[in-house]
């Protein structure tokens, strides 16, 4: 992972073998109520993220801050990933168990009755 910066632009290049382009995209979405982010492949092997203040606004000075906040964020999301693609059948066997139809094999065996003491057989209607 290299950054550079720009007139007024971070720009990130990630190794798209480590980074998924969904990956990415989930990551720097938290990024878009402050920065205009772009994510392009640079070569076959690298993408370019490319993060502009939004407004007409300046890069902060504290690029180093951001810096490891965006790799931080970036391990975050790897790791949901990883975690997501490993648990996958699991979630469907779950959900699948909880909306599959299950018709009951014996009817109730115990006769029905009021706890308060009148016989529900008793009622007319």
């Amino acid at each position: 992972m290299r950054f550079e910066t720009t007139d007024n632009e971070l720009l990130l290049y990630v190794d798209a073998a480590v980074y998924t382009q969904d990956v990415l995209h989930k990551c720097f979405y938290w990024y878009g109520n402050t920065y205009s982010i772009d994510i392009d492949h640079d070569s076959e092997n690298t993408y370019k993220v490319s993060l502009r203040p939004l407004a007409g606004g300046n890069l902060p000075e504290e690029l180093e801050v951001i810096c490891d906040r965006i790799k931080r964020d970036l391990i975050d999301f790897k790791l949901r990933d990883i975690v997501t693609k490993e648990t996958r059948v699991i979630r469907e066997l779950l959900v699948a168990k909880a909306f599959a139809y299950y018709g009951l094999e014996d009817n109730p065996t115990s006769e029905v009755s009021d706890p308060v003491g009148s016989d529900p057989k008793d009622i007319s209607m």
